[in-house]
C-alpha cells in the first residue's frame, strides 16, 4: 500500500491547517494590508480597497464578487468526495508559478496598476494549490479556480461589452417588430412608433435600450451561475465550457424576451404601467428584469439535461409519464389474466 497522504486522511489536518494559515497570512498581507496603487489619490490603497470600489462602480454591476469566495469554499465542501481519493503530491511547479505571480504582482505595484495585481492574485492562488496539493488536485479543482477569477472586479470590460450588446438588442427588437408588421423608427439605441396625423412620434410606444436592458447586468451574473451549475451538474470539461459560453446567448435571449414584455405591456396597458419613469421604474419593469434570469436559467436547465442524456433524455420523461398513466388505466379498468376471481 502507498504511504502517500490523501486529501481525506485525518492525519493531514495539522499540515493542512499550517498550509491554509500560510496562504491566509501571505494573501492577507498582500491584498488587505499592503498599499498597492494610488489611482487618482496621493496615497497608495490596498487591493481590497480597490476591489470594494470596483464592486460599487457602474451601478454595482460586479457586486456579486463579494459572494464568489464563499461560494467556492462552499462548493469545495459540498463536493469534497471528489477530492477524497486524491493522493497529495506537492509539485515544485507551484514554486515556479508562485515566482511568476510575485513578479507580476511587483510589476503591477511599480506600474501603479491594480488590474495587474488582480491577475497576480489569480496566479498566486494557482501556485499555492500546485505547491501544497499537487497537479492532480489542481486539475480536479480547475473549474473552482476559474470561478474564483470572478472575484476580481474587471470593470474595464463593461464599456466595450455594453455598446455592442446595446446595438444588438436594439436591432433584434427592431427586426422582430418589423417582421410582425409593426412600424418602428430606430434612432441610436431607441425605438419608437412613427408619427401620424394626430399622434406624435413615440406616443404609441417608446423603448430606450439602456445598458441595463442590453444584457450586460445579467451577463456577468449568469456567467457565475453557469460556472456554479456546470461544476455541480456536468462532469466533462468541454460540457462545462459550453455551458459557460452559453451564458452570452442566453443573456441576450432573456433580455430580448424582456424587451418584448415591455413592448406588449406598453401597447396593451400603458407606458406608465410597463416602464414607469427613469427615477421610479414600474413594478412590471422590475418584474421583466427578473424574467431575464428565469428565461436564461430555464435554457441552462434544458442544455444541462441535453448534455447529460442527449435529446432522448427530454423525450424519456414524457414516455415514462405516459407509461405510468397507461398502467394506472389498466389496473383500474381491466383485470390481469392471472388474477384470481372475486
Amino acid at each position: 500500500m502507498s504511504n502517500s497522504p490523501s486529501f481525506s486522511n485525518g492525519e493531514n489536518r495539522l499540515p493542512m491547517a499550517i498550509m491554509v494559515g500560510c496562504v491566509v497570512v501571505v494573501m492577507g498581507y498582500l491584498y488587505f494590508g499592503f498599499g498597492y496603487s494610488t489611482g487618482y489619490m496621493f496615497e497608495r490603497s490596498t487591493l481590497w480597497s480597490n476591489m470594494r470600489q470596483g464592486y460599487r462602480m457602474e451601478q454595482a454591476e460586479w457586486a456579486f464578487g463579494y459572494f464568489v469566495p464563499p461560494a467556492v469554499v462552499l462548493l469545495l465542501w459540498v463536493t469534497r468526495k471528489r477530492f477524497a481519493r486524491i493522493t497529495i503530491r506537492p509539485s515544485y511547479l507551484g514554486l515556479v508559478v508562485l515566482a511568476f505571480g510575485c513578479f507580476i504582482y511587483f510589476g503591477g505595484y511599480k506600474a501603479n496598476e491594480k488590474y495587474v495585481g488582480y491577475f497576480a492574485g489569480q496566479i498566486l492562488v494557482a501556485g499555492f494549490i500546485l505547491w501544497f496539493l499537487g497537479i492532480e488536485f489542481f486539475r480536479r479543482a480547475f473549474w473552482l479556480w476559474i470561478l474564483f477569477g470572478l472575484t476580481w472586479p474587471l470593470v474595464f470590460l463593461i464599456e466595450p461589452i455594453a455598446s455592442p450588446l446595446q446595438l444588438l438588442m436594439t436591432k433584434l427588437t427592431e427586426v422582430y417588430l418589423k417582421v410582425t408588421g409593426v412600424d418602428v423608427i430606430r434612432s441610436g439605441t431607441s425605438l419608437y412608433s412613427p408619427p401620424s396625423e394626430a399622434v406624435p412620434a413615440g406616443d404609441r410606444f417608446s423603448l430606450g435600450i439602456a445598458v441595463a436592458c442590453s444584457g450586460l447586468r445579467s451577463l456577468f451574473a449568469l456567467g457565475m451561475v453557469s460556472l456554479l451549475y456546470g461544476y455541480l451538474s456536468l462532469k466533462k470539461g468541454w460540457h462545462r465550457l459550453l455551458l459557460a459560453a452559453s451564458a452570452v446567448p442566453f443573456a441576450i435571449f432573456g433580455n430580448f424576451v424582456r424587451m418584448l414584455l415591455l413592448y406588449y405591456g406598453t401597447i396593451w396597458v400603458s407606458k406608465d404601467f410597463a416602464i414607469g419613469t427613469d427615477d421610479h421604474p414600474s413594478a412590471f419593469h422590475t418584474g421583466a428584469g427578473i424574467a431575464v434570469f428565469i428565461v436564461a436559467l430555464i435554457c441552462m436547465l434544458v442544455l444541462v439535461e441535453v448534455l447529460n442524456g442527449g435529446f432522448r433524455a427530454l423525450k424519456r420523461k414524457r414516455v415514462r409519464s405516459r407509461v405510468v398513466g397507461v398502467e394506472k388505466e389498466v389496473t383500474a379498468d381491466e383485470k390481469p389474466e392471472d388474477s384470481p376471481p372475486e
